[in-house]
């Protein structure tokens, strides 16, 4: 059975059920902080777990695309070397929400993988955990699963918690027997379920049983009042089963990918005998899917947080792609063969492809260049190490840091020459880094601080947002909460907008009868669906009272004008560069916009052209902006672009601007397009590799902009006595006639030079070896003109050694030159010797070296003394 009709077969059996089958949530949880990707098929039903929100169904079934390489859950450092450990795989789940329990969930389970995919019984073993009698005897009287097949296991290995406390409770697991061939052997005293190498896990039953909470300092364990289900059964796993392979690279999942890697390098997976090649074939297949699919679902490489993570696998593949002995760019066309495989499940993904080979193609190019220079330096330092040392730490930093060797990367090498690398080293140059460019957090809403108001959420609810109507409200003031002399407001309603999606936080005042009482300076969502509002002077607010509070309307008018232009500007960059462009970040505020996106090179003048007229041409069409809510199904049939960074639950809203553009967001916006006034791009510029940033203004702000450079302009035309297009024809002679000024004057100092050169090049002493050492005083310390004199005095005298410096005060410049073919001569060697003596800095080559420092004047002729003895 292929990997899509085990998809199909999973989903449909769980459909037949009773369950609905939900879409994977993206790889980047954005609704839980606590995770950096998402783990497992339970992330998205977190809320329901917890009993935060309430599922319209109690049966759910999902393909869970999930990734395990940082934090927590980290396998990346097995890949390639296992038959089973991934950093991307799918999960195949079904859950349950307060509906079934243990027994429908251990008969569904039994039931698909015997009868639905026909697994012999025979094969399989269970695990239960030793407290849990119930689960056992389902297994064994119900399932009819013999006794000596199922075993007892500690809180190690049967026991889930989804943190310190919270939902909580024993799993059963389902282990699929490979046979004695493949038996590893035990340790003595550990039961037969202990053999990894025998025994795979191919599904893991959670039973959420128990609540743990905290009481004083205990923590204790209460029987939840709906007990739950989470199940996992990772595909890959299965596939191989019922595929008759023992590595899960070996089924169908793998084998476009596999091809793929063997056609770019020559060689055969499933024919070579080497495991070396083998292991890199392996890593280079899990690489190529996880990096596409962090991509496709919009993460950026980076040097931090999740970027770094993708950083650091793509760089562990361009290496093990090296091993394979292909030196030339070739990562990203890997891409198209991911999508063989898993772009009929994941459509959203695929459609994004060739933003994947474009970014990945970069980072792979900026590797390279330093991937021989990091190898050439690994090599110099494990030569040098003596029997027993480590691999300094400092130097795995200079790796990290310089060459963008992430440190398993530089682990992994070493380890293969038997070398242990010292990570303590490494983690105190790191710090040591960290503490020379820490800067303050300017987030008002300190992370430290979150658990207040994850309790103000669960006591108080959500905020009730009424500012897409209305800019003032009367509203009761339900928190006030203040922490290091800032005042944090919740409201039961606002029509203040809280920082998301790009827009800034809105600012405003609260009045009482009596007048104005407190301001607004912003307003955040430090958890989602909580508005809070910050203040310096709050003092006379008071829980339980109704306030009436306003929103400042210009500042938000004209932050509305910047977001409906920014939308404008993402689909004229579409219109104009390609599909490729991808939002990576943006920024809205009164002031201006940003707009951070995906492509590889700086755009033309004509291209910022383009897209500024599109986006003024459609502000000139006053198309009508509509909001609609729907759901996230509708929207995608819609043609709805979502953006990076924005959370959307079941019910999405649409922003629709005419037939220009239509995207997902719970923005702030203009009635019409026309309210928008102007468009004008004031900045194109780099951000990282592979990303470009826009900043652009709007509206009487780019009215104000170009009157400015309006009148600058009417002053040039004053100043040059010309009008319009002949200002720039005036600028273009003027430029000329400076450059053929420049000319003569270069002309002219060269002629000067020769005639100092003549001057100064005299009174030669004999050093060494028919040598002869020339020392001489320049009229300028330009050290352009200093390397001129120079050549002059090699071309002149080829067998001649000369030491020529300038003065400006106590400032000494000064340069040793001779001819390449005096191989008796170290000029870098001689000043490096002298440069106590003008506590200098500098340096060079044996035929020629620079540099400079502080003199006295009755210290010149001991300096020139020891110039004379150093050469001799």
């Amino acid at each position: 059975m292929r990997a899509q009709e085990i998809r199909n077969a999973f989903s449909n059996y769980f459909i037949k059920n009773g369950h609905v089958k939900h879409k994977s949530s993206a790889l980047v949880p954005l609704s839980d902080p606590t995770i950096m990707f998402t783990v497992a098929g339970m992330a998205q039903f977190k809320d329901f777990f917890t009993g935060k929100a309430n599922p319209t169904n109690r049966r759910a079934v999902t393909i869970q695309k999930c990734l395990r390489a940082g934090g927590k859950h980290n396998d990346l450092e097995n890949v390639g070397f296992t038959a089973r450990h991934h950093t991307f795989f799918e999960m195949l789940g079904n859950f349950s929400f307060g509906d079934y329990f243990k027994k429908d969930a251990i008969k569904f389970a039994w039931t698909l993988l015997t009868e639905e995919l026909k697994i012999p019984k025979d094969k399989l073993l269970v695990t239960v955990h030793d407290s849990d009698d119930e689960a056992l005897e389902i297994w064994h009287r119900d399932m009819g699963v013999p006794r000596e097949r199922i075993f007892k296991l500690g809180d190690k290995s049967n026991f889930w918690e989804m943190g310190d406390v919270g939902p909580c409770g024993p799993c059963t697991e389902i282990f699929y027997d490979h046979g004695p061939e493949r038996s590893s052997g035990v340790p003595e005293g550990c039961q037969e379920i202990d053999d990894e190498g025998r025994y795979v896990e191919i599904w893991n039953l959670v039973f959420m049983q128990f609540e743990k909470y905290k009481e004083g300092s205990e923590i204790k364990r209460k029987p939840l009042p709906k007990p739950s289900v989470d199940t996992g059964a990772g595909l890959e796993r299965v596939a191989a089963v019922l595929q008759g392979k023992y590595y899960n690279y070996d089924s169908d999942i793998f084998e476009p990918i596999m091809k793929a890697i063997g056609k770019l390098v020559g060689k055969d997976y499933y024919t070579d005998k080497s495991e070396e090649v083998k292991s890199s074939f392996r890593v280079v297949a899990d690489h190529i899917r996880s990096t596409t699919m962090l991509i496709t679902d919009g993460v950026i490489p980076a040097n931090d947080g999740r970027g770094y993570v993708l950083r650091r696998i793509i760089r562990r593949a361009v290496r093990h792609i090296d091993n394979l002995g292909m030196k030339d760019i070739s990562f990203y066309k890997l891409v198209p063969s991911v999508f063989e495989s898993l772009g009929e499940e994941y459509p959203d993904n695929a459609a994004n492809a060739a933003l994947a080979e474009k970014l990945l193609k970069l980072e792979e190019e900026k590797f390279r260049k330093t991937l021989d220079t990091g190898l050439t330096l690994i090599t110099e330092e494990m030569s040098k190490l003596k029997a027993g040392e480590k691999f300094s730490g400092a130097s795995a930093f200079k790796l990290y840091d310089t060459y963008g060797f992430p440190l398993d990367l530089t682990e992994v090498i070493v380890r293969e020459k038997k070398i242990e690398l010292d990570t303590k080293g490494f983690d105190e140059a790191m710090a040591q880094q960290k503490a020379n460019s820490k800067k303050a957090s300017k987030f008002a809403v300190q992370e430290d601080n979150l658990k207040v108001f994850y309790s103000a959420k669960e006591k108080f609810g959500e905020t009730k947002f009424t500012g897409y109507e209305e800019l003032e409200s009367m509203a009761k003031l339900i928190e006030k909460i203040e922490i290091d002399g800032q005042f944090y407001l919740i409201f039961d309603k606002t029509p203040f907008y809280g920082e998301g999606g790009g827009q800034e936080g809105d600012a405003g005042e609260v009045f009482s009868a009596e007048g104005k009482l407190a301001t607004i300076r912003d307003t955040q969502k430090p958890v989602d669906g909580l508005f809070v509002h910050l203040s310096d002077d709050a003092d006379a607010l008071n829980v339980g009272e109704s306030y009436r509070i306003k929103v400042n309307g210009d500042e938000r008018s004209l932050t509305m004008r910047n977001h409906s232009a920014t939308h404008l500007l993402q689909s004229a960059l579409i219109k104009v560069l390609g599909p490729h462009i991808k939002q990576a970040g943006s920024s809205v505020g009164h002031e201006r916009l940003r707009f951070d996106f995906t492509h590889s090179e700086a755009l033309k003048p004509e291209e910022i052209a383009e897209v500024e007229a599109l986006v003024n041409q459609a502000i000139g069409k006053n198309l009508k902006v509509s909001a609609d809510e729907m759901t996230k199904d509708e929207a995608t049939k819609k043609g709805a672009m979502a953006l990076f960074g924005e959370k959307y639950g079941d019910k999405v809203r649409v922003l629709t601007m005419g037939d220009f553009s239509c995207e997902l967001c719970g923005g702030t916006h203009v009635k019409n397009t026309g309210d928008i006034g102007l468009f004008k791009i004031i900045v194109e510029t780099s951000l990282a590799s592979g990303i470009r940033r826009i900043e652009a203004i709007t509206s009487t702000t780019a009215i104000n902009y170009l009157l400015n450079r309006s009148s600058l302009f009417a002053d040039l035309e004053k100043t040059f006595s010309v009008k319009e297009e002949k200002v720039l024809e005036k600028v273009a002679t003027l430029q000329g006639d400076i450059k053929a000024k420049n000319k003569e004057i270069e002309s002219l100092s060269d002629k000067l030079q020769a005639i100092e050169s003549a001057n100064i090049f005299t009174d030669p002493r004999p050093i060494k070896d028919g040598l002869e050492l020339v020392m001489a005083k320049a009229s300028s310390t330009d050290a352009q003109a200093m390397r001129k004199l120079s050549d002059m005095f090699v071309d002149k005298f080829p067998k001649g050694v000369l030491f020529l410096f300038g003065l400006d005060g106590d400032k000494i410049s000064f340069l040793m030159k001779t001819s390449k073919s005096n191989k008796t001569v170290d000029c870098g060697a001689v000043l490096k010797s002298i440069m106590p003596m003008v506590d200098g800095r500098g340096g060079g080559k044996p035929d020629i070296a620079q540099g400079s420092g502080t003199i006295t004047d009755a210290k010149i002729k001991e300096l020139l003394s020891a110039i004379e003895g150093a050469l001799k």
